[in-house]
C-alpha cells in the first residue's frame, strides 16, 4: 500500500495481440513515446449521451462506471441539456474543468458513497512503476462536509461496493491531507508511484471506508468531516503512465525514404511527424492527410484496435494556451477520424501542452519535434 500526501497544482479491444501492420507514407522515422496513458477518456471527454438528469450519472460518461449499489455518480459538462450538470454553476457549486469541457463528480455521505471505476487498455506489468495522477476539487456549497483521505484500488475484474462496506484490506495508494481536501477554486493534484503486482487491470477511485491494525490497535479511516455528513468532489484529468521510458524502435526505409512498412506494437505509441497544424491553430495542414487516410483504412480492417490521441506543444506561448491547443488539436484529428466512419468509442485523446518536450525548445529544429501528435495503439 502507498500512502501519498497530495500535491498542487465502447467497443473492447484485445490487448494481448502481438503486433498489426501498416504500409504508410512519411518523410520520417516514427518513433516511441516515453509516456502512455492507460487510462480511457482521461478527462471525460467522450459521452454516451449529455446529462439531462440526476438519475444518468456517470452513464453518461464513455468507458465509466460508478460501481456502488445505489447510487449513480455524477457528470458534468458543458453542453448539458440541464444547468444542473453543466460545467461552472451547477448543482453543487461552480468550476471550470480542469481541461476540455467536462468533469466527473463523487458524492461521500454517512448513507452512502460513490466511486470512478475504469478499465485500463491494458493491465500492468508485474515489477513496472506508474505515476498515477488524480485532480481533484471540492464543491464550494457552504454547507457540504470534507474528507482527510481519497483512495486507489487496483483489481483483476470490476466489482460493485455495497452501501458504506468496509475493504476488506487497505487501498492500493492512500492519498491524505490532515488539513482535509477543500479548495473549492482551484485543482488539487493527488499523485504517487506505484509499483505493479502485474494483475491489475481495474482502477477503482474514490473515499473507501477500510480498517488497518497500527501497533494493535484498529484504525476507522474514511471520516467525513462537517456539521452535514455529505461531501462532494469534482474529479479530472486521471492518468496511470509508466515512468521506465520505452525503447526507441528503428524503422525500415526504403531507397527513397518515402514508403515504410511499420509493425505497429500494441501498447506502444508513435509519433505521426506529417501530422501538422496551423501554427497556434487546431486546423490541419494539406501534409497531414496522407497518413491519416492510410490509418482510417488500417482501422477499417482492424475494428477492435483503440487509439489513444496525444496532442503536444512547443514552449512559445503560455502553458495554460499551449494545453489548450495541443488537446484542440488532438480532437481535430479525432473528428477526423469519426467523420470517416471510425467507431467514436475507440478514440480517446488528450493534450499536454508543452509538458513533455522530446527536443530542445532552444533551437526552431527542436521546436518542430516538440509540436507533434502521438497515437497509442491497444
Amino acid at each position: 500500500m502507498l500512502f501519498c500526501h497530495s500535491m498542487q497544482s465502447g467497443i473492447k479491444s484485445n490487448p494481448y495481440r502481438n503486433s498489426v501492420f501498416l504500409t504508410l507514407i512519411f518523410s520520417t522515422q516514427f518513433l516511441f513515446s516515453q509516456i502512455v496513458n492507460l487510462v480511457p477518456n482521461p478527462s471525460f471527454e467522450q459521452y454516451n449521451f449529455l446529462p439531462s438528469s440526476a438519475r444518468q450519472g456517470l452513464k453518461c460518461a464513455a468507458t465509466w462506471k460508478n460501481p456502488s449499489t445505489s447510487a449513480q455518480g455524477d457528470y458534468y459538462h458543458v453542453n448539458s441539456q440541464t444547468k444542473h450538470y453543466r460545467i461552472k454553476r451547477n448543482v453543487v457549486g461552480s468550476q471550470d474543468p480542469h481541461t476540455g469541457n467536462a468533469y466527473a463528480g463523487i458524492c461521500i455521505t454517512k448513507k452512502f458513497r460513490e466511486y470512478l471505476q475504469v478499465e485500463l487498455l491494458k493491465p500492468l506489468e508485474k515489477g513496472r512503476q506508474y505515476r498515477v495522477s488524480i485532480f481533484i476539487s471540492c464543491a464550494d456549497k457552504i454547507y457540504f462536509a470534507k474528507v482527510k483521505e481519497f483512495n486507489v484500488l487496483f483489481s483483476k475484474k470490476t466489482v460493485m461496493f455495497p452501501d458504506n462496506e468496509y475493504l476488506n484490506g487497505s487501498p492500493a495508494i492512500r492519498f491524505r491531507n490532515e488539513d482535509k481536501y477543500k479548495d473549492k477554486k482551484g485543482w488539487v493534484e493527488l499523485s504517487a508511484l506505484y509499483t505493479a503486482f502485474g494483475d491489475e487491470k481495474v482502477m477503482t477511485f474514490g473515499s473507501f471506508m477500510y480498517k488497518e491494525r497500527i501497533l494493535a490497535q484498529t484504525k476507522v479511516n474514511g471520516e467525513i468531516y462537517g456539521p452535514i455528513k455529505y461531501a462532494h468532489y469534482y474529479v479530472d484529468d486521471i492518468s496511470i503512465t509508466s515512468v521506465q521510458p520505452d525503447t526507441p524502435m528503428q524503422v525500415a526505409q526504403e531507397k527513397d525514404d518515402t514508403i515504410s512498412v511499420v509493425d505497429f506494437i500494441i501498447g506502444k505509441t508513435y509519433v505521426f511527424k506529417n501530422i501538422q497544424f496551423e501554427t497556434a491553430k487546431a486546423e490541419l495542414l494539406p501534409k497531414a492527410f496522407p497518413e491519416l487516410e492510410k490509418l482510417i483504412s488500417y482501422l477499417k480492417k482492424n475494428t477492435n484496435t483503440r487509439l489513444v490521441i496525444t496532442g503536444h506543444t512547443d514552449n512559445v506561448g503560455t502553458g495554460e494556451d499551449n494545453q489548450k491547443l495541443s488537446y484542440a488539436r488532438a480532437k481535430t484529428i479525432k473528428r477526423y477520424l469519426v467523420s470517416n466512419g471510425i467507431n467514436e468509442t475507440l478514440l480517446s485523446i488528450e493534450g499536454k501542452g508543452d509538458q513533455f518536450p522530446i527536443a530542445s525548445n532552444d533551437t526552431e529544429e527542436g521546436r518542430e519535434q516538440n509540436r507533434r501528435v502521438e497515437i497509442s495503439f491497444f
